[in-house]
């Protein structure tokens, strides 16, 4: 069976938009996508497909509804686009292919479930938290006494675009935790205001990772 065209995308490139009608779904070879959707004046990003073989863009496939996400090249990418008969002919054919899809439904309902669950029981200060603490164990730099000094203008960006925190909201938030001294400015910043420190306690309290407290 003939699976598809083979589609290469640059970066920055759109495969397809939020709200488009979807007739493809796509496989990824090589490279990088970035599943974005809108939040308010902002975006966030769903979901990042970089394994090879990741599937992609099936939701428009499976309940022929306008795409829920804009799919976006970070990397140069290689990915396979499937039809909706081909689709068919795989989920009633390829047994493997259709418990992949099975396990990714599966996954998808209990992530969702589990992001609903946290926005009922935590308000946005935790979420917040959540993502600054997450953010400098990627990004920051590691200081003599083990704190974590992370710069201003990249976490800005990078609450803006991957969790939706509206740049207005995201000033106010690190302006009260600058306040609280749940964070404190770098000392090099004194002046410039352009890196923060994030403290031990912080990072222990509301480090989300793998082996953290929470």
């Amino acid at each position: 069976m003939e699976l598809g065209h083979t589609r290469i995308a640059q970066v920055g490139d759109v495969i397809f938009k939020e709200g488009g009608a979807g007739d493809l779904m796509f496989i990824l070879i090589d490279g990088e996508i970035e599943l974005r959707k809108k939040v308010g004046k902002s975006e966030t990003v769903l979901k990042s497909v970089s394994e090879v073989n990741d599937i992609f863009g099936e939701m428009a496939l499976i309940d022929g509804r306008p795409r829920s996400a804009t799919a976006i090249a970070v990397k140069k990418s290689k990915f396979m686009a499937i039809d909706g008969t081909t689709f068919e002919k795989l989920i009633l054919t390829n047994g493997k292919f259709a418990l992949k899809i099975i396990k990714m439904l599966s996954d998808r309902i209990r992530n969702s479930n589990a992001t609903i669950g946290e926005l009922i029981e935590f308000g946005p200060r935790e979420r917040f938290l959540w993502g600054l603490v997450d953010f400098a164990y990627k990004k920051g730099q590691k200081i003599f006494d083990g704190r974590l000094k992370i710069s201003i203008r990249d976490f800005r960006l990078w609450a803006n675009s991957r969790m939706g925190f509206p740049l207005e909201d995201i000033d106010l938030m690190l302006a009260k935790l600058l306040k609280s001294e749940v964070i404190s400015w770098a000392p090099s910043s004194a002046k410039t205001n352009e890196d923060i420190i994030v403290p031990d306690t912080t990072l222990r309290e509301f480090d989300r990772r793998d082996g953290g407290q929470a």
